[in-house]
């Protein structure tokens, strides 16, 4: 999208637009909305811009240019507007500027990567020369649903990982991928922060969790290993990994993710135990938190997930921990093994599966109001390092 004055936008002053308002009027770009704007009139122009280039909207300025201020509007009435009002929420931001007491917003609207955009009167808008206008037409909707699925295989290629694909190796019956794509209002400062981190932190926690990790930065991405590179079949022989075949996770520099869980069988059994998902997935999610905790939520507009559980052999899942006494541990397996054989028969993961297979999970300030979930940093990486594979086919389970 084009900038202001060919000014970043976080480089942007109060002086570039007056130049800006000097210069243009009203166009495909720019829209001028006075104080007293309907909010239903401030949501369409933002799906318009969603749906076609993207654009900026000068609240607080009159059509004729003259700054009249906002008194009614402020950073939180836009953010809620339009949260609350376009679905999927748009990627936009907003910069609050005073001039001679009067305060104005220039809000910015990045062209969408997942259109249509539609307000909730369940209409849909595009840009045309100056003005905006419904989308009637089938053909101009089919574009936007063709764009969409394009975007998709964009952020497929970033964020699945490549398919395990060796045979006979010992031990491993399965594995979990998971993969999210950020959509923020902005990546900048997120981006400058990455590359100034100090890993320092992320070790220290991984010490006091573990003997055996790995830290690593390869371009723009941290890779993050938990536990060894080797594996031991049935009759205690070690095997160093293929490549892929570990627990990992690689963050990248715009808050995007992917990792990968093995699930491995027991020596000459069919068991897995499947304690170390829970225990992975935790190790993850705060070293994502180390880095990112403090930034998310300001930028954060939605995520895509992805979601797969691949099935390499049968196995059965089953629950071990380390108690006092092995005989409570036996007994409490046998009980809840027992009670939910007894309801649903054995418990025999067979095949693979794809969590929302058509398209991939939405994760938004709607999502998470279904939830019944606030809109805060731990809310949403939560969210993120959550899977719906947690109990691996149990039901009932008391954990």
């Amino acid at each position: 999208m084009i900038g202001i004055n060919n000014k970043n936008w976080d480089e942007l002053q109060f002086s570039d637009i007056e130049e800006l308002l000097s210069e243009i009027d009203e166009n495909f770009f720019f829209e001028f909305k006075s104080d007293d704007v309907n909010p239903q009139k401030l949501i369409k122009e933002i799906s318009a811009f969603a749906n076609t280039y993207g654009g900026y909207i000068l609240l607080g300025v009159d059509d004729d240019k003259t700054i009249s201020g906002c008194d009614s509007w402020n950073e939180q009435r836009i953010h809620t507007t339009i949260h609350d009002s376009i679905t999927p929420t748009p990627i936009f931001d907003v910069k609050k500027f005073i001039y001679d007491l009067k305060t104005i917003y220039v809000i910015k609207i990045e062209e969408g990567m997942n259109p249509p955009y539609i307000t909730n009167k369940g209409q849909i808008f595009e840009r045309v020369s100056s003005g905006s206008c419904i989308i009637n037409n089938s053909e101009k909707l089919s574009q936007l649903y063709y764009k969409r699925k394009d975007q998709l295989v964009r952020i497929k290629n970033k964020i699945e990982l490549n398919e395990i694909k060796v045979e006979n190796v010992p031990n491993l019956c399965g594995y979990i991928d998971i993969g999210f794509s950020l959509n923020l209002s902005t990546t900048t400062n997120l981006q400058k922060n990455f590359y100034k981190f100090d890993a320092t932190p992320i070790a220290n926690y991984l010490h006091s969790q573990m003997k055996d990790f790995s830290i690593s930065r390869l371009g723009h991405s941290y890779f993050i290993s938990v536990g060894k590179a080797i594996s031991t079949d049935d009759y205690g022989k070690q095997h160093l990994v293929n490549a892929g075949m570990h627990d990992f996770i690689e963050i990248m520099c715009d808050g995007s993710a992917k990792f990968r869980i093995l699930l491995t069988i027991e020596p000459k059994s069919m068991y897995s135990d499947i304690k170390p998902l829970i225990y992975v997935m935790e190790y993850y999610k705060q070293i994502y938190s180390l880095i990112f905790e403090n930034e998310i939520l300001e930028k954060f507009i939605s995520a895509q997930k992805y979601e797969k559980l691949t099935v390499l052999k049968q196995f059965t899942p089953i629950y071990r921990f380390n108690l006092e006494k092995p005989y409570q541990e036996e007994h409490w397996l046998k009980n809840y093994l027992r009670n939910h054989k007894s309801k649903y028969g054995n418990n025999l993961i067979i095949e693979s599966n794809r969590f929302l297979k058509n398209d991939y999970l939405l994760i938004d300030k709607l999502f998470l109001s279904n939830q019944g979930k606030d809109m805060t940093s731990e809310n949403i990486i939560d969210e993120l390092f959550s899977t719906v594979h947690i109990n691996l086919g149990y039901i009932d389970m008391p954990i």
